[in-house]
């Protein structure tokens, strides 16, 4: 399983942001994109999974299938998975709801031999074919691993939330609907060290999931609970440098200067 991006450009109006970046990603792999502000590190994301204000060209293909051209949902459905930078609240929609409708609709292919007939029980007492209490046992499994206060499933989504319960519920979702590539958009941005803790236990459950992972970040701060893969340093919408782990550790202390010069 690969997600393999070539060649990809996108421009907003006609201000082009990203210029021909390329990146290959394998199950279970962890690529950090890290580089100074304004380098297209969200415009990314945001292509990645469809955002519409961008026209982007070039190619994204996900296990041999080039996905640039659908719309969002049908790149969510394919396996495609983005954590938000500043997630929004959404009241009257709580979180439980928001993640059996996900998982429904991600995981539907999958079925179990039905004991009820009538199929509108069947569908109440079953999300994606997993028994309803067992979905509900493998949330709160999540939640707890993510030091997650379970009274925040019954919440309206992200409504009055704190900065870091907000990032472990979008480690939630992603936990709960196994994505096979997901995309985290600096999910470290003002947490707290226990906070930090929480969404690298999530990213590393992902991890050995098999979920092939881009982290994009300003620091290397997450970084020291997760040792990923690949470095790559995006400056100017190119990706201008990549590296190791130990690359990471030479940005914080030596900044993007030597990247930035031209």
């Amino acid at each position: 399983m690969k997600l393999i991006i070539s060649d990809l450009h996108a421009r907003i109006e006609q201000k082009e942001i990203l210029h021909g970046v390329g990146l290959v990603v394998q199950a279970g792999e962890v690529h950090a994109i890290m580089g100074p502000n304004g380098s297209g590190k969200s415009t990314l994301s945001s292509v990645l999974l469809g955002h519409p204000s961008y026209h982007a060209r070039g190619d994204i293909t996900l296990n041999g299938k080039n996905v640039l051209n659908m719309p969002t949902e049908e790149r969510a459905k394919a396996g495609l998975f983005l954590a938000f930078q500043s997630p929004i609240a959404i009241a009257g929609v709580t979180v439980m709801n928001l993640l059996r409708a996900s998982y429904q609709v991600r995981h539907s292919e999958k079925t179990r031999p039905a004991s009820i007939q009538n199929p509108v029980l069947a569908r109440r007492s079953s999300v994606g074919g997993m028994p309803i209490g067992e979905f509900s046992a493998l949330v709160a499994g999540y939640a707890k691993k993510l030091t997650l206060d379970e009274a925040l499933l019954r919440r309206g989504i992200h409504d009055g939330f704190s900065g870091g319960e907000k990032k472990k519920i979008e480690m939630l979702q992603a936990l709960v609907l196994q994505p096979k590539f997901a995309v985290f958009d600096e999910i470290d941005t003002g947490l707290d060290v226990d906070a930090l803790k929480a969404v690298s236990t999530g990213i590393t459950l992902l991890r050995k999931q098999g979920t092939g992972i881009i982290i994009i970040t300003h620091y290397q701060r997450i970084l020291r609970y997760i040792k990923p893969d690949y470095v790559h340093v995006l400056v100017a919408g190119r990706i201008v440098k990549t590296g190791t782990a130990t690359l990471a550790k030479q940005i914080e202390h030596s900044g993007y200067a030597a990247y930035t010069k031209d």
